[in-house]
């Protein structure tokens, strides 16, 4: 009668050692914890892409913060903006963080994929974290560029004028691009609803989502080359 019990506890004891191993297998995968010493000297990321990643988190809350007070649109665009800095307090302030966050992220990035090819990051088995930092550079470049068509000036109409005609070169899908990413431009204003909802929603969360697979890579494949 006893043996039968035995048996049971042997098996209830092999089916938790299996489930521990599972968890921790599954643990190992999400969150991977090898990372070479080398792979965390300054000297071997210049700290380009935690940068990148600070400056994308200002942009995140100063960029909701502005939201409360810019309305986009041919008529209020660039009159919001003069509001937001001269009438709002701190405004101006706020303003300032958020755009030169954007510049200081675009040069962290593009400074961190020079790095990448530098030090020869880029090889296998890392191609598709390369493919994924090339991803992110045009993102940046991209918000980079919408949030200059959202002053509303003259200038930024005229950007977004060019930036229509160029994407209506291209074959078969030209017009309804242009549509979708820029809508109606006029020539006094760049800033319509459809710049605003990509600068302000689709593209920062296309970012973020490519930017936590990017970092999770960067571990699981044990941190950067060493020069």
């Amino acid at each position: 009668m006893n043996v039968p019990k035995k048996e049971d506890n042997s098996l209830k004891q092999t089916e938790i050692i299996q489930n521990k191993g599972e968890r921790t297998t599954f643990i190992s995968h999400i969150h991977p914890r090898f990372v070479s010493e080398a792979a965390l000297k300054f000297v071997s990321t210049f700290c380009l892409g935690g940068l990148s990643a600070l400056s994308f988190l200002v942009l995140a809350i100063t960029g909701v913060l502005l939201m409360f007070h810019y309305q986009p649109g041919e008529n209020s665009a660039f009159s919001s903006l003069l509001n937001l800095s001269s009438v709002i307090p701190y405004g101006a302030i706020l303003r300032n963080w958020h755009y030169w966050s954007g510049q200081i992220m675009v040069i962290s990035v593009s400074m961190h994929m020079i790095r990448v090819v530098w030090t020869h990051s880029y090889k296998p088995p890392k191609q598709l974290n390369w493919l994924v930092g090339i991803g992110l550079l045009l993102l940046t470049l991209f918000m980079d560029f919408t949030g200059y068509l959202l002053r509303g000036s003259q200038e930024s109409g005229a950007a977004a004028n060019v930036a229509v005609h160029l994407s209506q070169l291209i074959p078969m899908m030209g017009q309804p691009i242009a549509q979708i990413f820029f809508g109606k431009p006029s020539p006094l204003s760049g800033s319509t609803l459809m710049v605003y909802v990509w600068h302000c929603v689709g593209l920062p969360v296309i970012a973020l989502g490519l930017q936590l697979y990017h970092f999770w890579r960067v571990r699981r494949d044990g941190g950067v080359r060493p020069l």
